[in-house]
């Protein structure tokens, strides 16, 4: 189910006891959540340690059902005790100073969105630009004295013309965020002038990037690409601008490829070193390791940094501090030149958010499938100690996760999460398996509000994680270059018979609904097998041509299917659930969002009709409001609440909140 933020079998693996430290087996007391609760669980989304290591800025989020938001405020968080203070609402983005004394901060106001400079506490409030224009990344000088800002026009009121003239990176409905530039603001003026004078955006696209300075002082290294939309980031490159001539120089060398969350390219805190991320040989089905200058200091761990966008990687010193995918594991690693990657952090839940200090300490969001995100905080040499108590969840009932394992007929070992209720017989419950998004995704080990919704209502809730999924190898990525249905899809029914092997449910209770790609995965599953009683399919890709050809992100296609997969119409018809959808026999659920740029929903309105036409029983859901899934708290309810409802219209037991939305 969308979220905010895959042969030869082998048993079910309740425990990995050598591998993974797992929760116990039973359940803590309470209630079955509620459908409302879903999307109303606290969780810490950026962590910004203060210079001096004695302090951490962290975003604590929420969904406020009742005001139909997801709410967030800034809390200042002493290391030492956990003392918490909460930061005046309305600063978003925070950016310690060198010295640690002051903060920049983002914040909106009638005038537009501008830079303001703050206390550590968010007081002695002083605004900093105000000049209409409107900053999305920024990062301090190293003398204090500078900011660097990316930046975008000022906002017109003035009418887009009549004609669009689009280009072969546009989506359908030619959507573009304004180009970027890159400013220089002087800090105890408030003086500004641009440093870029041409055609290239800078920063990113969507994803943007703050700009990082050499310790000097003289240069600014940034990613810049062709034009702000989405799909160009293919064409990006890493340059580092001279401070006082603008003028720029590559910093790769090579052509490469990158997705837009990938590590940009940033200076060391001293000396003249320069760490970035991309594919390790280059090409689109791979892997992305760290480099510096060059080097590549990760092509041992064999993890992808990227992560599916939750990668990062900042420097400590001499060396990088890294968060990737590992297993089912986000975990923190330390990467240096000639020194083989070392691990932070343990693989029995994973890291969210992290920051370093000068000093070599670490403060970070911890969060296991048991327990939502609380501060940790990592000394050299000694292990995590956590910082925060946030409360848990008061009167509700939690329940463990487990790992299972099967092996594919390649002998590559998969896996996937297992949540189940306890204290029932297990042989008789029903099983939902959702296929993850991507491709090349996984669902790491954390807390799933969606998982113990169901689970702690009689549901067991199974995400395989198929050939092509992170955490595995670059292996993975290049398994399904020209291959995203008929591999992935054994991958996961053989997770699903590992499951019932294991003791859990039954080859009468089997269910399967998922998202984005997990959505054509299960449109793929059900035009090739018929032993799911219902299926959902969430803004999926149904058909390849449409989707390459209209998407925001005509990359992800490119990544598996060539330079060019428009003239391979043959194959992207092969891999096309739309060319079997008469074969589809299974009664099915389509949920679009009407402003979705990623899937574009006509694709799914084919799919959706051509079913019907063949006499299968199937319903269009359709959300004028959402995009790529909905992005507001009460949409989040809806789906959920019409996902579960067409199972039990479909012979799963009655759940609390499964109604229909009229």
């Amino acid at each position: 189910m969308l979220r905010f933020r895959h042969a030869a079998l082998c048993a079910l693996v309740p425990f990995l006891a050598t591998a993974f430290a797992l929760p116990s087996s039973a359940a803590t007391g309470g209630r079955p959540w509620t459908v409302e609760e879903v999307p109303a669980v606290e969780f810490i989304d950026d962590v910004r340690i203060s210079p001096d290591g004695a302090y951490a800025l962290i975003d604590v989020g929420i969904g406020n059902v009742a005001k139909n938001t997801f709410d967030s405020d800034y809390r200042l968080v002493r290391l030492e005790n956990g003392a918490t203070t909460t930061i005046p609402a309305g600063l978003r983005q925070p950016r310690w100073s060198p010295s640690g004394a002051r903060i920049a901060w983002l914040a909106d106001s009638a005038a537009g969105t501008g830079i303001v400079l703050t206390d550590r506490r968010g007081g002695a409030r002083r605004p900093l630009s105000s000049n209409g224009r409107s900053p999305v990344a920024f990062a301090w000088s190293p003398n204090g004295a500078s900011i660097a800002a990316i930046e975008t026009p000022a906002a017109t009121s003035a009418r887009a013309g009549r004609i669009h003239w689009m280009t072969a990176e546009s989506d359908y409905r030619d959507t573009r965020p304004p180009k970027r530039d890159l400013w220089i603001i002087d800090v105890a003026t408030g003086a500004s002038r641009a440093l870029t004078h041409d055609s290239w955006s800078y920063g990113g696209p969507v994803t943007d990037h703050d700009p990082s300075w050499s310790a000097d002082g003289t240069e600014l290294a940034v990613v810049r690409q062709p034009s702000s939309l989405y799909g160009d980031f293919e064409h990006a490159q890493y340059v580092a601008l001279n401070v006082a001539s603008g003028s720029a120089r590559d910093l790769v060398g090579h052509p490469f490829f990158a997705y837009p969350r990938s590590m940009p390219p940033t200076f060391a805190p001293s000396g003249r070193s320069i760490a970035y991320a991309h594919t390790w040989d280059g090409l689109l089905p791979s892997r992305e390791d760290i480099f510096i200058d060059g080097h590549d200091v990760t092509a041992g761990l064999d993890r992808d940094l990227w992560s599916c966008g939750a990668g990062n990687a900042v420097w400590q010193k001499d060396a990088l501090v890294a968060n990737l995918l590992d297993g089912v594991s986000m975990r923190l690693f330390r990467a240096a030149d000639g020194v083989a990657p070392q691990a932070l952090t343990p693989q029995d839940g994973s890291v969210e958010a992290f920051s370093t200090a000068a000093g070599g300490r670490i403060a970070y969001s911890w969060t296991t499938p048991t327990e939502p995100t609380e501060l940790y905080v990592l000394d050299p040499g000694q292990t995590p100690r956590r910082v925060t108590h946030f409360g848990g969840l008061p009167g509700r009932a939690v329940v463990p996760t487990r790992v299972v394992e099967w092996t594919a007929p390649d002998g590559h070992v998969l896996h996937g999460q297992l949540t189940a209720p306890v204290g029932v017989d297990l042989g008789h419950v029903p099983l939902v398996v959702e296929p993850h998004g991507g491709p090349q995704c996984a669902d790491d080990f954390e807390f799933d509000s969606t998982a113990q919704y169901l689970a702690t209502n009689g549901y067991a809730y199974f995400r395989p994680d198929p050939r092509g999924s992170d955490g595995y190898g670059d292996w993975s990525y290049k398994a399904i270059v020209g291959n995203w249905g008929p591999g992935p899809m054994a991958d996961d029914l053989a997770g699903v018979d590992a499951v019932l092997a294991g003791g859990v449910s039954n080859r009468d209770q089997l269910y399967i609904e998922g998202g984005s790609y997990g959505g054509y995965l299960t449109t793929w599953v059900v035009t090739h097998d018929s032993r799911f009683r219902a299926a959902v399919a969430q803004v999926p890709v149904t058909n390849m041509l449409l989707g390459y050809t209209l998407s925001e992100s005509p990359n992800i296609v490119r990544r598996f299917f060539g330079d060019k997969p428009a003239l391979d119409q043959a194959l992207l018809a092969r891999e096309s659930p739309i060319t079997y959808a008469k074969d589809e026999h299974t009664p099915l659920l389509v949920m679009i969002g009407l402003r979705d740029t990623r899937a574009p929903y006509v694709q799914a309105i084919e799919f959706f009709k051509t079913v019907a036409e063949n006499g299968t029983e199937t319903r269009l859901f359709a959300d004028d409001l959402a995009g790529h899934g909905p992005a507001d708290p009460k949409g989040a309810i809806l789906w959920l609440q019409a996902t579960v409802a067409w199972l039990v219209q479909h012979g799963a037991p009655a759940i609390p909140g499964a109604v229909m939305p009229q």
